[in-house]
């Protein structure tokens, strides 16, 4: 009967994952830094952890599915089945010196999912973005002998991840995880020289397509353990290993003279690549988090995360990219989870982060910062001892970039919206 239950849930988790890929994988964002590397990465995970500044490393609790540690897992209960279904609002505006432009997007955000398999063994499924490609760039420069001449480079598409997610504890207080990632997707990239002021110039075209379809590991630790005083500590590592991953790509090279509308007349094919197989460099990275917690009435945390970017590379090239590094900080609090009072078993969320990004541009290290906040709202309207299914609330605010130099600063706003389920299911029948 187990078992069946179990096979039940996968099939209809896969199943409902065709229809709901699609419009996780869509661009929904319009960032001229995601014209490098793989786009803009997207670190998701549930909306409790991404409301305390994205911590995860070092938290684990029995009602959430944490992806940024696969070790945490092992605190499933044995008779949980958990769920989290969310969508997300995205505001950005791009300033320079001399402009501002406002840009909004929603899209759904991720499906997670997490339950027992055996006694020791505890599994999780998940659905969501890795990275997402939008941007439309223009540029206009004054040549010698030719004039005004104007660049164009434009971007769509993102990579989405498919997690499977395995833990266990072979010792006491001692969690060992691993999540398999099924990553997929297509990135198209456009880059035009147009000459306005010439009707002689020849104008050129160059199409590529790239097309990621490959399995992505990372490795996950925890040791958590109970002070005399109550107070509960956990400390997680992670890592994840440079690896290959196999990519195809469709690439042109046109010539054309002038448009009709928003087609080019194409005059001729300078170059062409079919179907070309090759592989990125995905990087080494590696993780540290610590939290303490007195029960689940409040917690707090860091962690630290290096990402060794200098070294992608995608069919031997690399793309001049910087190592990553985050800081994150971040907690929550609830005044009394069993009280009758519904406010006393809201949960407070607030966190921070701060992240050396992956991009040196004209001499200048980007970096960015943002402020999370955000409320888990109990479902049920008396307060039960481990009834913790919730509707989550999260919000951020953020910057990344800078106006010196002629570049771009982003400043964005983000809204979270998931709801979290947590059921008990697994709970064998004593009498018929």
């Amino acid at each position: 009967m187990l078992k069946n239950k179990i096979q039940f849930i996968i099939l209809i988790f896969i199943l409902s994952l065709f229809p709901i890929s699609e419009t996780i994988a869509q661009s929904n964002i319009s960032s001229p830094y995601s014209a490098f590397g793989l786009g803009n990465l997207s670190d998701a995970n549930n909306v409790r952890n991404r409301s305390m500044g994205g911590l995860g490393i070092g938290t684990r609790d029995y009602f959430t599915v944490n992806v940024a540690n696969p070790a945490s897992y092992s605190a499933f209960d044995s008779t949980s089945f958990l769920f989290e279904g969310g969508a997300y609002g995205h505001y950005t505006i791009l300033k320079t010196d001399d402009i501002n432009e406002e840009i909004a997007s929603a899209s759904l955000s991720h499906l997670l999912m997490g339950f027992p398999i055996t006694k020791w063994w505890r599994t999780s499924l998940g659905l969501m973005p890795f990275s997402q490609v939008g941007y439309d760039v223009n540029d206009h420069k004054v040549l010698e002998n030719i004039g005004n001449t104007q660049y164009i480079f434009e971007g769509s598409g993102g990579i989405s991840k498919f997690n499977w997610g395995n833990s266990v504890q072979p010792f006491k207080n001692f969690s060992i995880g691993l999540n398999a990632s099924y990553l997929f997707g297509t990135v198209d990239r456009v880059g035009k020289v147009t000459f306005p002021d010439s009707v002689n110039m020849i104008s050129t075209m160059a199409n590529n397509t790239l097309t990621i379809n490959d399995v992505d590991f990372e490795f996950g630790v925890q040791y958590h353990t109970q002070l005399k005083n109550k107070y509960k500590i956990v400390i997680g590592a992670t890592y994840h290993p440079e690896q290959n991953l196999e990519t195809h790509q469709n690439s042109m090279v046109r010539s054309y003279k002038g448009t009709v509308g928003t087609q080019e007349l194409i005059l001729d094919t300078i170059s062409i690549t079919d179907n070309e197989f090759g592989s990125i460099v995905f990087p080494q990275t590696i993780g540290f988090g610590f939290t303490v917690a007195s029960g689940y009435k409040w917690m707090v945390g860091v962690d630290y995360k290096f990402e060794e970017w200098s070294q992608f590379k995608a069919y031997n090239l690399y793309d001049s990219l910087s190592n990553r590094q985050i800081f994150r900080l971040g907690g929550h609090f609830i005044p009394d989870q069993n009280s009758s009072n519904y406010i006393n078993r809201v949960d407070f969320r607030l966190g921070g982060h701060y992240n050396i990004s992956y991009l040196y541009l004209r001499d200048e290290q980007l970096d960015g910062f943002g402020i999370t906040f955000g409320l888990g709202l109990p479902v049920s309207r008396s307060g039960i001892r481990g009834t913790r299914s919730m509707i989550n609330l999260g919000f951020e605010i953020g910057k990344i970039g800078t106006t010196n130099k002629n570049l771009i600063q982003e400043n964005y706003y983000n809204i979270y919206l998931s709801v979290s389920i947590f059921e008990r299911w697994f709970i064998k029948r004593r009498y018929r």
